[in-house]
């Protein structure tokens, strides 16, 4: 038996869910006091709008290389922001590097869409396959037990917030505003730290424990897609 196809809507509405969150964080940041995790919020719709047409066919839309050309972007954008994060702080696990990875996931599931088309009977979106090519098992295993991982780590961290503004978000708000050297343990509380004083919808919206929830939600979407895909 396959897959139940509303198991298909249920994440499809959960990535569009987590869009039009992130949507909501960007605006906040952009209007607000919030200067850091603007690149994910980019990075979650993106993602969640790209997902929500691989889960539900007719919520698809754009050409496939306009996707994977901003993939493409965004991994490069996050791997260059994890070794500048590394050369500041030290030898460390910088948040940027799971954005990363799942923006490489996200390219990979347009390069080789054919082994997740194949098993959804329809529901995901038909329109991604092409050629012949199939995601080498052992790449995708290893990239869904990461995703998984990093849900699990993000849930029991007593920090929250850190898998959205990194844990030396206090030390870039510090070296920007000082010219100071952040040090990695200059932070080590919540990511709102420096505005602490936020308040009415913004404070709702911009929680830690809630932003977190969304990388979660992420985390475990694309995980089932490289299961579905392998």
């Amino acid at each position: 038996m396959g897959t139940p196809a509303w198991l298909y809507y249920l994440f499809g509405l959960l990535m569009l869910a987590v869009s039009g969150y992130s949507v909501t964080l960007l605006v906040f940041s952009v209007t607000g006091r919030h200067h850091f995790g603007r690149d994910v919020d980019i990075a979650h719709i993106c993602m969640g709008v790209s997902m929500a047409g691989m889960f539900v066919a007719r919520w698809a839309f754009g050409p496939s290389a306009a996707w994977e050309f901003i993939f493409a972007a965004l991994l490069i954008w996050f791997v260059v922001r994890s070794l500048k994060s590394i050369q500041r702080f030290g030898l460390h696990k910088p948040h940027e590097a799971i954005h990363a990875a799942m923006s490489f996931a996200m390219l990979l599931m347009y390069l080789y869409p054919v082994g997740a088309t194949s098993r959804v009977s329809g529901t995901m979106s038909m329109a991604m396959a092409r050629g012949g090519a199939k995601l080498d098992p052992g790449l995708g295993f290893i990239l869904a037990v990461t995703f998984f991982a990093s849900a699990v780590f993000t849930l029991a961290s007593p920090v929250k917030g850190v898998s959205h503004h990194g844990s030396h978000a206090f030390a870039y708000a510090t070296t920007v505003a000082v010219g100071a050297t952040g040090s990695a343990d200059a932070w080590s509380g919540s990511p709102q730290h420096d505005s602490p004083h936020v308040g009415g919808l913004e404070g709702v919206v911009t929680t830690p424990w809630l932003e977190d929830a969304s990388h979660v939600v992420m985390c475990f979407a694309m995980g089932f897609m490289l299961i579905l895909m392998l």
